[in-house]
């Protein structure tokens, strides 16, 4: 699925959270119990992670039986990588199922803006 364009702010905490439903008419939600799940940012020219943030490392809560994930992108993950590399950046999030199955539920651009403060 398509999503935003995400604006993050060099060397700044970013979150969002999103729960995955089915497409039926109850947008019943999906249980993703047992799951893994994987955010990543690139080059628009590249596959070289920019940002990585997985349920392995903290980077994302998952509820199981409701299908909500949270991203957390810590501030040391983008704090003075400000460049031209951002140019065009993409990002996609993922779930992979205890079985092997892995689905895209997100992918969309993202701009990160230059920080005035610099800690």
């Amino acid at each position: 699925m398509s999503a935003p364009t995400l604006t993050i702010t060099e060397g700044t905490t970013y979150g969002f959270e999103t729960t995955w439903t089915s497409n039926d008419e109850a947008r019943t939600p999906v249980d993703i119990t047992g799951c893994t799940a994987q955010f990543a940012i690139t080059p628009a020219s590249s596959r070289r992670r920019l940002v990585d943030c997985t349920t392995e490392n903290g980077g994302i809560t998952l509820d199981g039986p409701t299908g909500h994930l949270a991203v957390r992108i810590a501030p040391e993950m983008t704090a003075g990588t400000y460049s031209s590399a951002w140019q065009g950046a993409r990002y996609e999030l993922r779930v992979t199922f205890p079985s092997g199955d892995v689905y895209s539920l997100l992918r969309g651009q993202v701009e990160l803006i230059q920080g005035v403060i610099d800690d």
